[in-house]
């Protein structure tokens, strides 16, 4: 039980990092620095095998949990782009912060792709 505990909090630092890591490279984008893109990008690669690892570990690995942690840049009204998970955008979606046409066509796809799963759990 306390090994499951510790994994669960690894997947939330993991996931904490991810979205740091993230909105550094919405900046490095803005900015158009290879570098730092090539960079941001390896370690958000890193980090997400990192978590099915771990996902795996707790025999989730084909949970639809794992569609709920992929992380987005989306533009939020009033505000300029934001990185959030797919969970953070079903909740913006529920609360009305956000609506299926403030997303871009491949994200409103996955979002129902997400909503969907969710919704079978």
């Amino acid at each position: 039980m306390r090994k499951e505990n510790d994994i669960r909090l690894r997947i939330d630092m993991l996931q904490g990092q991810s979205k740091t890591i993230a909105e550094m490279l919405v900046k490095a984008l803005a900015e158009r620095n290879t570098i730092s893109i090539n960079e941001y990008s390896t370690r958000l690669a890193n980090i997400r095998d990192r978590i099915e690892e771990l996902l795996w570990v707790l025999n989730k690995k084909d949970a639809p949990s794992n569609l709920l942690l992929e992380v987005y840049t989306i533009k939020v009204p009033g505000k300029k782009e934001v990185s959030l998970t797919m969970g953070q955008i079903l909740e913006k979606l529920k609360t009305g912060e956000l609506t299926m046409n403030d997303l871009q066509a491949d994200v409103s796809d996955k979002v129902r792709k997400a909503a969907l799963h969710s919704k079978k759990i």
